[in-house]
């Protein structure tokens, strides 16, 4: 008699590496474009994502796993801001700067190791749903990122676009224990113009028209998310997100943003890439204190760690870098207070739910490096939502 083979659990576990280690080793020949990346001041004051934070709109961001359990949420606007380097001393220099005439000098400023600062700003298109297994969304953002080379100081702009919808299904629900799992498609249009000039005179940047002397890149791409969720009793949750699994793009040179823009031909043939891929694992703990219920709305511990794929880079981080703790304390259900650490750096900030719209705010630490303390700066971030 002729017995059927049997599966044995995870045996799909070799082919599916298999097919990861093919995927990353196709773009060797350019570095990995840089993701969508959406600033959200809550997520910035827990010490990055969690995957296991899936209770709102912030779902979308986090696990599309989570697109079941998230309550129903309807966003219509968003406004983030997302600053880091020293941007008290560069907005003091650009006050004495439009005090009194003459270039702008930022030798002042710029240390031993250089200058990085940046701004990351989203919305105000931030139209999306959250709710009964689905998510959908329509986002922008803006990004400018300054850095030092000697001498010389170079800034990339970004202006993009991204539309994005997943679904997420329940596969277990027996003896309080959940497991969900989900998908998330994308896809996005990105712009990026380089300007480039003296550190004595920064004002050089803008001499001219860069969107008619500077050269353009158009990028066009789609991707995919996977997540999982298991929560056992709504006490404890565990989580693990695969971050554009695959996300290629397409990356077009123009002669200029006009040239782009009238529909001129490109300056060269394009070239095809990916978005760097990233595995998260976490894990999250709701407890529930009696004597705090009548304040506390909800108490929330989490641990991450963060792009496990690193571990196998040819130069990765130290891996006390991709760790990610968060607590967050939600008082009458309208204050939230939260703390985390990120980059081995510490984070914190607060939510107010002023019902018409929210305001969150967060102070975190940010290593540019690859180990703790090598370039160690800051961050402010700020957002104003409208979900209802």
């Amino acid at each position: 008699m002729r017995h059927r083979p049997v599966l044995q659990p995870f045996s799909f576990i070799p082919c599916l590496l298999s097919l990861w280690f093919v995927i990353s080793l196709s773009p060797l020949c350019a570095l990995p474009e840089r993701p969508f990346d959406f600033p959200s001041a809550r997520l910035a004051a827990l010490g990055g994502r969690h995957g296991t934070l899936v209770n709102d709109f912030t779902a979308l961001w986090t696990n599309p796993a989570g697109f079941v359990e998230a309550k129903e949420e309807f966003s219509i606007s968003e406004l983030g801001l997302s600053v880091y380097g020293p941007v008290f001393d560069i907005a003091d220099t650009l006050v004495n700067y439009f005090g009194s005439s003459g270039s702008l000098d930022i030798t002042g400023i710029v240390g031993p190791g250089g200058l990085t600062t940046g701004l990351n700003l989203s919305g105000p298109v931030a139209f999306g749903w959250v709710g009964r297994g689905l998510g959908f969304g329509l986002f922008n953002r803006t990004v400018a990122d300054a850095a030092t080379q000697g001498a010389t100081i170079k800034v990339q702009a970004l202006e993009e676009f991204l539309m994005t919808g997943g679904y997420s299904f329940r596969v277990i629900n027996k003896n309080s224990s959940l497991l969900d799992v989900g998908f998330l498609g994308k896809g996005f249009i990105r712009g990026q113009l380089p300007l480039e000039a003296s550190i004595l005179t920064v004002t050089d940047l803008f001499n001219s028209n860069p969107l008619e002397t500077q050269p353009y890149t158009n990028v066009l791409g789609v991707g995919l998310d996977l997540g999982l969720l298991y929560q056992y009793a709504k006490f404890l949750s565990f989580s693990l997100v695969y971050y554009d699994a695959y996300s290629p793009v397409l990356v077009v040179p123009y002669s200029s943003t006009i040239s782009f823009i009238s529909g001129g031909a490109a300056s060269g043939s394009g070239t095809y890439n990916t978005i760097k891929s990233s595995l998260d694992v976490g894990f999250a703990v709701s407890p529930r204190f009696e004597f705090l219920n009548r304040y506390v709305s909800k108490l929330t511990f989490m641990a991450d760690y963060r792009d496990i794929l690193d571990l196998w880079a040819l130069i990765p981080r130290n891996p006390i870098l991709n760790v990610g703790l968060g607590f967050e304390m939600v008082v009458l259900d309208a204050l939230s207070l939260r703390a985390g650490i990120s980059d081995a750096l510490p984070a914190l900030g607060f939510g107010i739910d002023f019902s018409v719209m929210q305001l969150d705010f967060a102070m975190r630490g940010v290593e540019l490096g690859l180990d703790p303390g090598v370039q160690t700066t800051y961050a402010v971030d700020l957002g104003l939502l409208f979900r209802y």
